[in-house]
């Protein structure tokens, strides 16, 4: 049963990297002409596709770090490896907010049919390439693995208390 939900896991990922590598082939070019923007994103509807997959992929990512913490017990690993993920995963966060928030003002001073920034989300289709990158590929992992660190270290202290 273990090889078929290891199995389960690589599909799972296959599909994940490939969905989210494929939205990037829907980010619009920003032209000048200023048109642009009107039609919605249309890499949602990847991602209706793509979230039974996602959800086995983040779930088995988390496991897969909840026995990454019971094979290495050793606290001080943990520790290292929780702060280096915790400041990893702000910084990708960061540079991926500001990454975006310039993307935005660079529309509106290229486009004309947008007048104020807060008229752009910072999710949209032409910042499909901010937000579906290798980094926050990465930072999606980072934030499974800190999830499963603290939801195992919990589970741990509450089997020592009882």
């Amino acid at each position: 049963m273990r090889k078929l939900l290891f199995f389960l896991y690589i599909v799972s990922l296959l599909a994940v990297l490939i969905g989210f590598y494929g939205m990037n082939v829907f980010t619009e070019s920003i032209e000048e002409d200023g048109t642009g923007g009107g039609n919605g994103n249309p890499a949602l509807f990847i991602l209706v596709f793509l979230m039974p997959f996602l959800f086995y992929f983040l779930y088995g990512t988390t496991e897969l770090s909840m026995r990454f913490v019971e094979r290495y017990k050793k606290r001080r690993t943990l520790v290292i490896s929780l702060v280096f993920s915790v400041v990893a995963t702000i910084s990708i966060g960061v540079y991926t907010f500001l990454k975006a928030q310039a993307l935005r003002n660079e529309i509106i001073q290229r486009l004309e049919n947008f007048d104020d920034v807060s008229q752009i989300s910072l999710w949209n289709a032409f910042s499909n390439s901010v937000f579906f990158n290798p980094l926050t590929f990465i930072l999606v992992i980072l934030v499974c693995y800190i999830f499963g660190v603290i939801w195992n270290s919990s589970k741990n202290r509450r089997k020592k208390i009882l």
